[in-house]
């Protein structure tokens, strides 16, 4: 009986160590993660009625704020711009949570932060109801332009500054009002909301940072860039239109059938796949999963707490042979990586991490939190970077992306086209080549491009049309205003 009882109480003991290192993980190492994620929609939710601080551009534009109003509930979130700053700025509401920043950003917002909460030394002694204020690295002339730009296409635009990895505009469409989401009226924001979550277009998708779609020819000057640095630069790849990979039976062909080869610079202008799937082979996976790292295009570059994006590849992934992530085949991005990966030449070759929030302030504007850029190191050499700046200027002045080309102002650039299971077109560019200022991604969707030709006329001119645009702005120094 003793041995027994012996035996029962051990077995109660490890269900009791068992029952505490459970909930050990859960209150403490699994913390941040249950409170980031989308289902978790009570740290909005009690903060709803609270005093919240606002968000506005880096050029001075209200962009998010909380006004008192009369009725049962003091407050009210409003966004003055409607739907211009929809997906990155996101919303908050009563019942469902919030998204973007409104979401990502809410210890500073609603004071949780403890910077934000003591702002002075009688904040220690006394109960106040601090908030912080969001600057955005945004330009709300920079975003107006990208909307304009891409009005009446389902698609994202990605603008960033390369010497800071400042976003300077973030734009997608299908877009929402997250004004109705805000509102007081609950049961017409439960309809809003179950309308938007069953909208086949994807109107709460931010497309710009969770899109992911085939890159094609653009992920080409990730593979230039390792050829450029395993010396590989003088290779003259023979002439051929179709090639069979190591690891498939399905042969990798140019697009017509086309034979193509030649140097780097040939295969870019031709878009050449065989050519650049034979480079593939040279390097080895190894080489090339080593760039995807560097680049940064295996990381989550989100702006939504909410949103994990695992990039291009996860470390353990072998689904894509060096040939096919050669060419691009295969190989999806988000718009952000896309401009990131671009930036990223602009820059030199050092990366510089995207940012979307300049700096945190407090009620009377002084900064509690200062966002500097964050260097992510040299991923390729600077020869590297300009010998790729200098083929893809080439490619706008005689290859694919001969649409890019500025009389006034020399870009360079690539555009991309597919048309599998989802159909889109791709355009990517930084300008101006000698000196670049941004870095620039588009990305169009829909049925309407079954023409490779039409739709990537029709990605250059919207792409063309928003670095013109944001060239010609006032300020030279596009990150913020003089």
């Amino acid at each position: 009986m003793t041995r027994r009882i012996l035996h029962v109480g051990v077995a109660l003991l490890l269900i009791y160590v068992l029952l505490f290192v459970q909930l050990e993980l859960i209150q403490v190492v699994q913390a941040g993660t249950l409170r980031d994620h989308s289902l978790n929609t009570r740290e909005i939710t009690m903060v709803f009625d609270a005093p919240r601080g606002s968000i506005r551009t880096a050029d001075g534009e209200t962009v998010a704020e909380t006004v008192s109003v009369s009725g049962a509930r003091p407050r009210l979130r409003q966004y003055p711009y409607g739907s211009l700053y929809s997906h990155l700025v996101g919303f908050i509401t009563a019942q469902h949570g919030g998204s973007g920043l409104e979401r990502s950003q809410n210890d500073f917002l609603a004071g949780n932060d403890l910077g934000v909460r003591i702002q002075d030394t009688r904040d220690l002694f006394v109960d106040r109801a601090r908030t912080g204020q969001l600057e955005l690295s945004v330009r709300h002339d920079v975003q107006l332009v990208a909307r304009a730009a891409l009005a009446g296409h389902r698609g994202a635009a990605v603008v960033i500054d390369p010497s800071s990895g400042a976003v300077l505009a973030m734009w997608s469409s299908p877009h929402f009002d997250p004004n109705y989401l805000s509102s007081h009226d609950l049961a017409a924001v439960g309809n809003d909301f179950a309308a938007l979550n069953s909208d086949e277009e994807g109107a709460l998708t931010n497309r710009a940072d969770s899109q992911l779609s085939e890159v094609g020819a653009i992920f080409t000057a990730v593979t230039a860039a390792a050829a450029i640095e395993a010396g590989l630069t003088d290779l003259k790849v023979p002439l051929s239109n179709e090639i069979l990979t190591e690891i498939s039976t399905e042969l990798i062909k140019n697009k017509g059938n086309r034979t193509c080869g030649g140097d780097l610079t040939s295969l870019l202008l031709a878009n050449c796949r065989t050519g650049w799937a034979t480079i593939g082979l040279d390097l080895g996976q190894s080489d090339l999963r080593n760039r995807f790292r560097n680049f940064g295009l295996t990381e989550s570059v989100s702006t939504d707490a909410a949103i994990h994006l695992n990039g291009l590849l996860t470390p353990d992934e072998v689904d894509l042979s060096a040939a096919h992530a050669a060419a691009g085949i295969g190989v999806q991005l988000s718009p952000l990586h896309v401009a990131h990966l671009f930036a990223t030449i602009a820059n030199d070759g050092l990366r510089v991490r995207p940012r979307v929030v300049n700096q945190v302030t407090s009620h009377d504007g002084s900064v509690i939190r200062d966002f500097t850029p964050q260097l992510l190191g040299q991923v390729i050499a600077p020869k590297t970077a300009s010998k790729l700046r200098a083929m893809l200027a080439a490619n706008v002045k005689q290859g694919n992306a001969q649409g890019l080309a500025l009389d006034d102002v020399e870009v360079a650039g690539i555009l991309a086209s597919g048309f599998t299971d989802n159909p889109h077109v791709w355009a990517t560019a930084l300008a101006p080549v000698t000196q670049p200022e941004l870095a620039i991604a588009v990305l169009l969707e829909g049925d309407e491009f079954s023409d490779s030709q039409v739709a990537e006329t029709v990605v250059a001119r919207i792409t063309r049309s928003i670095i013109e645009a944001v060239l010609r702005l006032p300020s030279s120094n596009l990150e913020g205003t003089q």
